[in-house]
């Protein structure tokens, strides 16, 4: 079954989203660091070295968003339900996981908790493994299934490795950039991708898979 979603399908869960999540994301570390001095650098604010979180960052964007995409297909197969933006929302949702969602998150789960994690207990890698934990279950409060909350799982270890395994001060650029490559293969750009492929290439029976607005 083909579900083509609208703008307006997409802000009636943006607006919820943006309240009870990502303003709390967001002010949280805000607040410790006002309560207790640590300076915002130390949450990852920096742009110490650009260059090399580009170079790092790009091809590994390119191969989060492919491997996100075809995961999502193979969840849209098992579960016999596509869901594909239409081209309004495809820009919508790009935007909103581009500009908000890949940013704050990372803010958050690396920059703050991880980030702080890792100067509690001087363990690098124990930081990864429990930020990596608690991002992984976090998106059960979404409702999702088993499959994809493994998927988000190892997508944040992959984050909170590309966090650690850089140069000092740690910047948030470059996991980033790959969390809003993975989000948008999975959720907007690839799906559309391969609907249109799949569209263009005839291997799309309307007979079979019904578009609901």
């Amino acid at each position: 079954m083909l579900y083509r979603t609208s703008v307006a399908d997409s802000w009636r869960w943006m607006r919820l989203d943006l309240a009870v999540r990502l303003v709390p994301l967001t002010i949280v570390p805000l607040a410790v660091s006002w309560l207790t001095g640590v300076p915002l650098r130390s949450f990852g604010l920096v742009f110490a070295h650009p260059l090399r979180d580009f170079l790092v960052a790009i091809p590994l964007a390119v191969a989060g968003f492919a491997v996100a995409a075809g995961f999502a297909e193979y969840l849209a197969r098992r579960n016999r339900r596509w869901f594909v933006p239409d081209s309004r929302d495809l820009g919508l949702q790009t935007t909103y996981y581009l500009l908000l969602n890949a940013p704050i998150e990372e803010w958050f789960f690396r920059g703050f908790m991880q980030g702080g994690l890792t100067t509690w207990l001087r363990a690098p890698i124990l930081a990864v493994g429990l930020t990596t934990a608690v991002f992984g279950g976090y998106h059960l409060l979404d409702r999702w299934g088993w499959r994809p909350v493994l998927g988000a799982t190892a997508a944040g270890l992959a984050l909170g490795l590309i966090y650690l395994w850089q140069p000092d001060p740690p910047s948030l650029v470059a996991p980033t950039i790959v969390h809003a490559a993975i989000t948008c293969g999975f959720l907007s750009l690839g799906p559309y991708a391969i609907f249109a492929w799949r569209r263009a290439n005839g291997r799309f029976r309307r007979s079979a898979e019904p578009v609901r607005q």
